[in-house]
């Protein structure tokens, strides 16, 4: 099965990685990484994303164009409508514009039509865009936050970074299509706006359009501080995101400690800051539509007054066929006053998001998984050796967790590494799985240097079993198949009938598809740990790494649990990291570390070390080793 495993994943890679959508996505993202400037994130990344799908972006950018010059000429058809009908009537007032007013209804309709399926067809576009834009932004994010090694969850909250894949992201999306839309239509009318009405009478045209433009630059002074009050609000959402999905993860704690009402009045009061600093943006808010409507009003007005103050003595027709598509000319002039009240928020808001973004896609992974340029390892691990290795974490790389150490794992036998809390046994399993590389040494396996290998080729051969089982939201067919997809539901049950699960789950009204809950929180940690077992014993590795596998379980459990984990280590390389006797016993060489980066100060197999005096003897008479 190893080798089927290997060919179909290494297979799915290439085609992947071949794929149009797959080269288009990594060159966004190094786009986004390289060629960003943060003042023009938003835009800029329109840019890049209007080259992955031109043909959408060439197809609205005309529908925007066609609207906002017909928009702009509406008033220009009513003023040739009235004046016409004039002409037609009284043969001398009026102007003649060569067809009757009734056709020159006909192609104003027609205009009209034109504008109702254009406006279908930029907004239906326009969301598709938005829509691929923000999920093409998600999978770059979530591929961006598979590759993060795991220091760079250390000092962050699930929340918090939830608050970016999935808020931010939508954010972006939602914007995308009204701010395009209106930032090419605004300009447009009003340049088109002012033409229209400068050719229906110059004068009036030059009252009403300088209105017009000086409450534009009124509303670009009100709303100018948005983006920076943006950025504080959505900090905050993250925080308060952060904090509750802590809390809400550690339900049982709460549960547990009766701190429903101290945790309601705390997040309560977390919600304080974000009511604040809002309160400037409901403000400005408030006085935008304000603006806006005395605008349309003082504008409409002003626009009545200059026309009778000027043109009050002409002849009522006359006056009537002046006044009338101007302010229909108006209407559409001012339109673009409420599109820059959008306009300015929305990419506040849209760049707030972004630069979140891109602090998640800028952000560099301390080691490479070496992908596409690691050694693919293809054979049995037969040894694996620790040369000079130390280790800091990355987080705290002052403080020095394992000195230079050497030892060697040789194939088809078992280690265990024993001592207290925080002597750098777990260090040794999350150096093999590669959670971090060595601060200083080199770990080889068959003599290649891990750091050159292609770390999932790798992986494929390597087993790994915790203390808190890792089961995911779904069936058991998903739980037991996860990372050899291609096994079939008569190997997930063969795999589950050798952990000695079938029974039970053949109990289950569900059977196989019952759902685990998240994290497993509808069934027991013994269940938990056999599903893991299962998982296992379908993959199937060379190396096996158990990481006080069963210290979480009660004492009948974990005798159960640990036989299914002996047959299991038979012919493997295992490493046991624990502190129950039953669980190193029978390994075949035991390390023992010391306290305070001391390292490995005995090495031996069980019955050795309980006769000699030393840390060993220390640690099991001290009842840090469990009997």
């Amino acid at each position: 099965m190893d080798n089927i495993h290997d060919a179909n994943l290494y297979e799915l890679e290439k085609k992947l990685k071949n794929s149009n959508e797959f080269k288009k996505g990594k060159e966004i993202e190094e786009s986004l990484k390289n060629r960003m400037k943060p003042e023009l994130g938003f835009f800029k990344l329109i840019n890049l994303f209007s080259k992955k799908y031109p043909f959408l972006f060439s197809i609205l950018i005309t529908l925007i164009v066609i609207n906002s010059i017909f928009t702009a000429r509406i008033s220009y058809l009513t003023n040739i409508i009235i004046q016409q009908a004039i002409y037609d009537v009284d043969g001398q007032a009026g102007t003649n514009y060569g067809l009757e007013w009734f056709w020159w209804m006909v192609i104003t309709c027609g205009v009209l039509l034109v504008m109702c399926f254009g406006t279908y067809f930029r907004d239906y576009i326009g969301n598709m865009i938005s829509v691929k834009i923000e999920v093409d932004l998600r999978n770059i994010l979530i591929s961006k936050l598979l590759e993060q090694d795991i220091s760079y969850y250390s000092d962050k909250k699930i929340g918090e970074i939830m608050t970016k894949l999935i808020s931010d992201t939508n954010v972006i999306g939602n914007e995308i299509n009204g701010l395009l839309a209106n930032v090419i239509s605004a300009p447009m009318v009003l340049v088109f706006g002012t033409v229209t009405l400068m050719l229906i009478n110059s004068i009036i045209a030059g009252i009403s359009v300088g209105l017009v433009y000086l409450m534009a630059i009124f509303l670009v002074l009100i709303v100018k501080n948005y983006r920076k009050r943006f950025g504080v609000i959505r900090t905050i959402i993250t925080d308060i995101n952060g904090d509750v999905t802590d809390k809400i993860g550690s339900i049982k704690l709460v549960k547990s400690s009766g701190t429903r009402l101290y945790e309601e009045e705390r997040i309560k009061k977390i919600h304080l800051p974000y009511i604040k600093n809002f309160k400037p943006v409901a403000k400005t808010g408030g006085w935008l539509i304000t603006v806006l409507i005395i605008s349309d009003v003082v504008i409409a007005l002003a626009t009545i007054a200059s026309t009778i103050f000027i043109f009050g003595d002409k002849d009522p027709i006359y006056f009537t066929a002046l006044i009338t598509p101007f302010v229909a000319g108006l209407t559409a002039l001012t339109r673009p006053l409420w599109q820059i009240s959008g306009i300015i928020p929305g990419i506040s808001r849209a760049s707030t998001s972004t630069q979140r973004i891109y602090e998640v896609v800028r952000s560099e992974s301390l080691l490479s998984e070496n992908i596409k340029d690691g050694i693919k390892f293809n054979q049995e691990i037969n040894n694996i050796s620790f040369q000079g290795v130390s280790f800091a974490y990355p987080e705290k790389i002052e403080k020095l967790i394992l000195p230079p150490t050497s030892l060697v794992f040789e194939k088809g036998k078992s280690y265990a590494f024993v001592g207290e809390t925080g002597s750098g046994k777990s260090t040794i399993s999350k150096l093999l799985l590669r959670f971090y590389d060595p601060t200083i040494g080199t770990i080889k396996i068959n003599d290649l240097d891990l750091k050159t290998l292609n770390l999932h080729s790798y992986l494929r051969h390597v087993g790994y079993v915790e203390q808190e089982p890792q089961i995911l939201y779904g069936d058991v067919y998903e739980n037991v198949r996860y990372g050899i997809f291609e096994a079939t539901n008569d190997d997930v049950v063969a795999a589950c009938k050798k952990a000695g699960l079938h029974d039970l789950i053949e109990s289950w009204p569900q059977k196989y598809t019952t759902i685990l809950g998240e994290k497993g929180t509808l069934i027991s940690g013994g269940q938990k740990q056999r599903i893991v077992i299962a998982r296992i014993i379908l993959k199937n590795p060379d190396l096996l790494i158990l990481d006080e596998a069963t210290s979480a379980l009660d004492n009948i459990v974990e005798k159960v649990i640990q036989k299914e984990l002996e047959k299991i280590m038979v012919n493997k390389t295992t490493i046991v990291i624990a502190h129950r006797l039953s669980t190193i016993k029978n390994v075949d060489k035991i390390f023992v570390l010391g306290p305070n980066a001391q390292g490995i100060v005995q090495t031996g197999t069980f019955l050795e070390l309980t006769k000699v005096e030393g840390h060993f003897q220390k640690l099991y008479k001290a009842g840090e080793i469990e009997k």
